[in-house]
């Protein structure tokens, strides 16, 4: 048996995430589903630039973050908070680079992964409010993309 996933997908401009946390409340609510966010850059920023000779050893990634939003399972959202992942292209220790962007994880979250190549996951206390919630990631994302970014942002919304 199959599952059907409907797909939406739309911009916003920060500090404007109305729309984005109404999609991430409905997702809490439904208990199923998940956000990417995508920051906006510009044309042909987001190839990967050649690794050069050693190329072969690893695959580069390109220069630019991504964030998911994971609401907790509906039979688990009274004790579990949301999952955020950001993959990003600095590196170990990412969570220090935000510290040192002036970008702190919330009171009450907690760093379940900080890793060079899986990237970052938090897990929110099941309170956390979506704006806060969303406001982190864009922040985040922003910080930890290599190349500037235009100050949109791209939200696709899949749902079970």
């Amino acid at each position: 048996m199959s599952r059907r996933t409907a797909k939406e997908t739309f911009e916003f401009t920060p500090p404007d995430i109305t729309r984005a946390c109404g999609a991430l409340a409905e997702l809490r609510q439904l208990g199923d589903g998940w956000m990417n966010l995508l920051p906006g850059v510009p044309e042909g920023a987001a190839e990967p630039e050649p690794a050069g000779l050693f190329a072969i050893f690893g695959n580069r990634a390109a220069p630019v973050t991504m964030a998911t939003v994971i609401p907790p399972k509906a039979e688990r959202r009274a004790g579990e908070g949301v999952s955020v992942g950001i993959m990003h292209p600095t590196g170990p220790k990412a969570v220090a680079r935000l510290r040192e962007a002036g970008v702190e994880v919330p009171d009450g979250w907690v760093v379940r992964q900080d890793h060079a190549r899986r990237g970052l996951v938090f897990r929110t206390p099941p309170t956390a409010p979506d704006n806060e919630i969303l406001t982190f990631a864009v922040r985040a994302g922003d910080a930890l993309c290599l190349v500037a970014t235009t100050g949109r942002w791209q939200a696709v919304v899949y749902r079970s």
